[in-house]
């Protein structure tokens, strides 16, 4: 039942619709998705089947649309430069993007050097690692389609806006290369997207089109030949574009330099308008100016009338906050990003005492000061960056199908994004069905919510090492949820400098531990730069075994890349062979693949395409898939078809890894972007 009710038309690799709330994942999700099943009305086969289109991640469709002049190249109107060095000779509007990109990497350079935080291009010293800019230029390297995303919804935001719209269509692409040498494809993604933002123009005297039905398909057996064509001529045509965003992983600190915090990674965002031949900054959204409205009480004070007299919009998370007031460059902190000050700009300006007096008990979902504060936060570029992501971002997309096999993400969405389709979901269906759509927004950090009529909005419990909400004395929001049963919210960073404190769905008993579980608990100590942020271990709280062995639990230190340290257990023999797995079952945790002296020696050669494949050992993780996502700092990794008897399960099952494991997810110990490998 499940299944027939969240499915969001997402398409996989192998070109099949995939239902991302399907669920089995997780009981309490299954239970949230049978009450709304009951509230709705019973669908016709076909007309279930042909719902609107709300994310297209089929690699064979990206493809194909892509050679309908929907090409990074096209956008940037050098449609036959093939390479990112051909793109930027032909094309001005690229070749500027890339140099103001490069102009903020040198300032952070230059930042860290003035802090005794030296950054090197290539290294094999436990030093801070920085992008090769060449990347931006590369002869091997290219930015691909790795995603389409309806993003009609948007148009609650463009309304507020000088510049409204009827709706927003995304198109995502993510730098990559690929060479061969040889017999050998060298081929990898890098963490950096370029979010390309386009309005559906509201037309001359009349109102929006049939938003639902312009991205509805005419038929349900289309073939990805077929899609790429009706999307390109119908939902993809006549668009405009808005602005260009950029998520780029600009720095990389190694675990075994920051030892407590397992490794640190600082993420630079910014947005930029097409003006001709160049590329001209754009505030971002909802985002304070922290330095600047430091600076000036004044205008810290405009600040907080703004938000005193738009108390409602605040509360159901649809709101533009003036251009005054924005930053046009901000830099995301990970790991533990939730806790990280520098990514609660609203926290870092103000206390529950600015936010006082307000008249709490007229609004629906804020409850206190500190639950606006977190709720601004939230609405902020960094605060989303953060909020349930992978590595930093919310749409990774799918791999070629001749990647590296220890380099797949076998999901390819964020747990936000996952929660977020279920709202989007239910907004279109509004509109087909001639209602009005709830605009309600919820924290990012929140599970999927039930989404019918009337809107209610409740989410579902929170599953094993998702965020939760602490308990607090006055509560902060006053919708909120719980931890699914037998786990109990455990804070794993704490920062006592935020608000609304946050932690991890953990088990209530020892019991319930499974491999890759955090077994640290500590707090954030803030340094004069964030990048000089401690973590303070306080407590172990599980896996007291004193070694490893296939019967108990060891806790594995942080500065093995594992931050806030991970349960282990050595598998045992009827694991190795994927017993537990039988007749579609699936068992918390997986005999996957973990690191070790071999691994690193690999990380140290940049040509991990070579020697990963002997670099690994079997070792017990989490089980992961779609709609059964890793805890923070941890990501979903495809299972290596090299393990034996893996075939059977593969489709369906993949391993948490800890992020900076998977090589398309750390800029460092690539081939160069140059010359490739020798």
């Amino acid at each position: 039942m499940a299944s027939a009710i969240l499915r969001p038309l997402l398409w996989n690799r192998a070109g099949r619709v995939l239902g991302v709330a399907a669920a089995a994942v997780i009981a309490a999700a299954a239970l949230a998705t049978a009450a709304l099943a009951s509230a709705e009305a019973p669908e016709t086969p076909e007309a279930a089947r042909r719902e609107p289109v709300r994310m297209v991640l089929d690699r064979p469709v990206l493809t194909l649309i892509e050679a309908r002049d929907r090409s990074f190249p096209a956008l940037m109107g050098a449609p036959g430069a093939a390479t990112l060095e051909a793109l930027k000779a032909a094309s001005p509007l690229y070749a500027d993007l890339a140099r103001q990109m490069g102009d903020d990497v040198k300032a952070l350079r230059a930042d860290m050097a003035a802090n005794r935080r030296p950054l090197f291009e290539v290294t094999d010293d436990n030093v801070g690692r920085i992008i090769d800019l060449r990347w931006l230029a590369s002869p091997l390297a290219s930015f691909r389609l790795v995603g389409v995303v309806n993003r009609t919804d948007r148009r609650d935001f463009t309304a507020l806006t000088s510049q409204p719209s009827c709706g927003e269509v995304r198109l995502v692409y993510r730098l990559a290369y690929r060479f061969r040498r040889g017999a050998t494809t060298y081929a990898s993604r890098l963490p950096v997207n370029l979010n390309a933002v386009f309005d559906v123009p509201v037309p001359a005297d009349a109102p929006c089109p049939d938003l639902a039905g312009r991205w509805t398909p005419p038929r349900a057996d289309m073939d990805a030949t077929a899609m790429a064509d009706w999307l390109a001529s119908g939902p993809l045509s006549g668009l405009r574009l808005r602005q260009i965003e950029v998520n780029a992983q600009v720095v990389r600190l190694p675990s075994g330099m920051e030892t407590e915090l397992g490794g640190q990674a600082i993420y630079l965002m910014r947005v930029f308008r097409a003006e001709g031949d160049r590329v001209v900054p754009k505030p971002l959204e909802n985002t304070p100016d922290v330095g600047r409205l430091a600076a000036d009480a004044a205008l810290k004070a405009r600040l907080v009338e703004y938000v005193r007299t738009h108390l409602p919009e605040v509360d159901r998370g649809v709101y533009q906050i003036p251009d005054e007031f924005l930053a046009e460059k901000v830099l995301s902190f990970s790991t533990f990003g939730s806790a990280r000050t520098a990514n609660h700009p609203f926290a870092s300006l103000f206390t529950e005492a600015d936010f006082a007096g307000l008249p709490y008990a007229q609004l629906s979902y804020l409850g206190s000061s500190a639950g606006l504060i977190a709720r601004l936060d939230d609405g902020t570029c960094t605060g989303c960056h953060q909020g349930a992501a992978t590595a930093g971002f919310h749409l990774i997309g799918h791999d070629e199908p001749d990647s590296a096999p220890f380099n797949v993400v076998k999901v390819p969405i964020s747990p936000h994004l996952h929660a977020e389709d279920a709202r989007r979901r239910a907004y279109v269906a509004a509109l087909a069905a001639g209602r009005e759509a709830d605009t309600f927004r919820p924290l990012s950090i929140s599970p999927p919510a039930i989404w019918g009529e009337p809107a209610s909005h409740v989410p579902a419990p929170a599953a094993a090492t998702m965020a939760c909400l602490l308990p607090a004395a006055m509560a902060p929001f006053k919708e909120t949820w719980a931890c699914g049963g037998g786990l109990a919210c455990e804070a794993i960073a704490h920062n006592p400098r935020l608000p609304v404190a946050t932690g991890q769905c953990m088990p209530s008993q020892e019991t319930g531990i499974v491999s890759g579980m955090a077994c640290l608990s500590g707090e954030i100590v803030p340094g004069r730069a964030p990048y000089l942020d401690r973590f303070r271990i306080l407590r172990q709280i599980n896996s007291r075994a004193p070694s490893v062995s296939p019967t108990a639990y060891n806790c594995r230190p942080a500065k093995l890349g594992v931050p806030g340290g991970a349960a282990y257990r050595q598998c045992t023999p009827s694991e190795r062979a994927f017993a537990g797995f039988a007749s579609g079952r699936a068992p918390a945790e997986i005999c996957a693949l973990v690191g070790g002296k071999a691994f690193d020696l690999c990380v140290a050669t940049d040509n991990f395409a070579k020697c990963m494949d002997a670099s690994v050992v079997r070792g017990n993780r989490p089980t992961c898939g779609m709609g059964r996502f890793c805890r923070e700092d941890f990501m979903c990794q495809a299972l290596p078809a090299s393990i034996p008897g893996v075939a059977a399960i593969a489709r369906d099952n993949g391993f948490c890894s800890p992020t900076y494991f998977v090589f398309q997810m750390r800029i460092d110990g690539h081939p160069d972007p140059v010359h490739g490998v020798k």
